[in-house]
């Protein structure tokens, strides 16, 4: 399923455009307990497999109220290299390729 132009923003790695988002609403999950936060990814022009990316902490408006990070571009753009790096195939069609963000100290 590609991606909806409206609410997402593009990003440029390695000279290859990508469109990624995150939903606008936390799932009830999310909100509720604090799951994970996780974006899509693919490519702006001829979409083929979305890049699911899962983030090791909570969404900024998650309803329990404990601290938070925001999910920047270059957040964005390390998860885009390091799944290119382990297989993702943006061009081909396929299910979802699921990475989870290592986040650097």
């Amino acid at each position: 399923m590609a991606i909806s132009k409206k609410g997402s923003r593009k990003i440029i790695v390695d000279s290859v455009e990508y469109r990624w988002t995150i939903r606008s609403k936390p799932t009830y999950s999310q909100g509720a307990f604090g799951d994970d936060m996780t974006a899509a990814v693919e490519l702006a022009e001829c979409p083929g497999q979305v890049l699911s990316i899962t983030f090791p902490w909570i969404r900024c408006d998650s309803w329990i109220g404990n601290l938070e990070k925001p999910v920047t571009p270059k957040d964005i753009e390390a998860s885009i290299q390091t799944a290119l790096q382990n297989g993702w195939r943006p061009e081909l069609k396929g299910s979802a390729f699921k990475c989870v963000h290592e986040a650097k100290t």
